[in-house]
């Protein structure tokens, strides 16, 4: 983008016709009780990781950890699609929220001991969210194409999670069956795009509820320096890579929440096109995961400040600080594109790149625990600075609000237009 150019967004493609987006939909309670299961589901994780960090348990990590946040992303766009105030969603959360419980219970053991138990409460959850989506066909069914193709495929991955318990525990034809499972999930989406329009996510509350798990997952690394830190007497030499840890997840925290996160939401309700956005929530899943490992090597580190602990837990603090970095490329590029700008001219994009490599660098040199964490610090919030100071990041952030409102005005002007049984102000409508 060039200086003088107006705070405006010009989105193409076909006319909306929905007008969806502009109805305010807030985060409920039970939404947020939800989330802070997932407080749990991450801390297994990084104990599961931490415990063992050898390539095979960080294989088992990255497929429970896919399974762990595409269950949460089913519940977030069910809600940022159809509304968090049904009386099915309610209850359906409640369910998901104690067969998540039971899936947390399950992360830490060993999948010969809880394969079974990890099965069944999984494929539980999938029967819920199928369900959930059966209630929305019925109770729009003028829109209701999508939401039944939905509910078809979610029965069948339910199926394959179910009957997954009846095998080996731990076996490979298990984890086989796992795979399959997760896949057919997550492309899923992708293969049903077309038909998106009937279901379009709330351009507010979809990038709040994805906010919202992003702070869970970088508290996540607080809880980790502290109980890595009650491993080392309390001293300034011990204090400073403490600090240091804090501060990578501050300055990861502003590089993340100084983007126009909703834009291309917004884009899929002015331009009725969902692949945009899609790019936007499927990239947020490297980020968390890069967030959660950097969790681990952060609190090993300062735990284990020596020699051998340096070299083990280095590279949990640089490749994921450099998959952190690559992801809010790819999500500032996608931004970018939304806004019909060519990503490769922009010098966010480029500088973001630059502090990917030189944090992958550094996991070739042999560093103490305190420089590491000093060196990858200074790096990141050199970074956030440049990113806040940027003139392409404001003007982003200005086109969002322009956007935003601009949906609002078409919607004030054509009330008529909300979908069945939502009513102005996000919630359902009385029967």
């Amino acid at each position: 983008m060039t200086h003088g150019q107006p705070d405006d967004i010009t989105l193409e493609g076909p006319e909306r016709t929905d007008k969806q987006g502009h109805q305010q939909q807030k985060v409920s309670w039970l939404e947020l009780f939800y989330d802070l299961i997932f407080v749990v589901a991450f801390d297994q994780l990084n104990k599961r990781l931490g415990d063992s960090p050898a390539l095979e348990n960080l294989a088992e990590f990255g497929l429970l950890f896919v399974g762990v946040w595409w269950t949460w992303a089913g519940n977030a766009v069910f809600a940022a699609r159809y509304g968090n105030e049904s009386r099915a969603y309610r209850w359906g959360t409640l369910v998901q929220l104690v067969s998540m419980c039971m899936v947390a219970l399950t992360l830490r053991g060993d999948f010969a001991d809880t394969g079974l138990a990890f099965a069944l409460a999984f494929g539980g959850g999938r029967v819920v969210q199928a369900a959930l989506y059966v209630f929305a066909a019925a109770d729009q069914p003028q829109n209701a194409r999508f939401a039944r193709c939905m509910a078809g495929a979610l029965f069948g991955v339910s199926v394959l999670w179910l009957g997954s318990a009846a095998l080996p525990g731990g076996g490979g034809a298990q984890v086989a069956v796992w795979c399959v499972a997760l896949g057919v999930d997550l492309l899923l989406p992708t293969f049903l795009r077309p038909r998106t329009r009937d279901a379009l996510p709330h351009e507010e509350h979809l990038p709040e509820r994805v906010g919202l798990l992003q702070i869970i997952a970088l508290g996540g690394i607080v809880t980790e320096v502290v109980a890595g830190g009650r491993q080392q007497a309390l001293s300034a030499a011990a204090l400073l890579p403490e600090l240091s840890a804090v501060l990578i997840a501050v300055a990861l925290w502003r590089l993340y929440f100084d983007q126009a996160r909703a834009l291309p939401v917004i884009a899929a309700h002015v331009e009725g096109r969902m692949g945009r956005a899609l790019a936007w929530l499927y990239g947020h899943l490297p980020f968390t995961l890069s967030v959660t490992m950097l969790a681990v090597g952060l609190g090993h580190g300062i735990s284990d400040a020596d020699v051998r602990g340096n070299a083990l837990t280095q590279p949990f603090v640089t490749w994921p600080v450099a998959g952190a970095l690559l992801t809010l490329t790819f999500l500032r590029a996608t931004t970018l594109r939304t806004a019909h700008q060519p990503w490769w001219k922009d010098r966010g994009v480029w500088v973001l790149l630059l502090g990917a490599a030189l944090s992958a660098s550094l996991s070739f040199l042999n560093l103490t625990t305190a420089r590491l964490h000093v060196t990858v610090a200074g790096l990141t919030l050199t970074l956030a600075l440049l990113n806040a100071l940027s003139p392409t990041t404001r003007r982003l952030g200005r086109m969002e609000e322009t956007a935003q409102e601009h949906i609002g005005e078409l919607a004030s002007l054509d009330p008529e237009n909300l979908p069945p049984g939502r009513s102005s102000t996000g919630g359902d409508r009385p029967a």
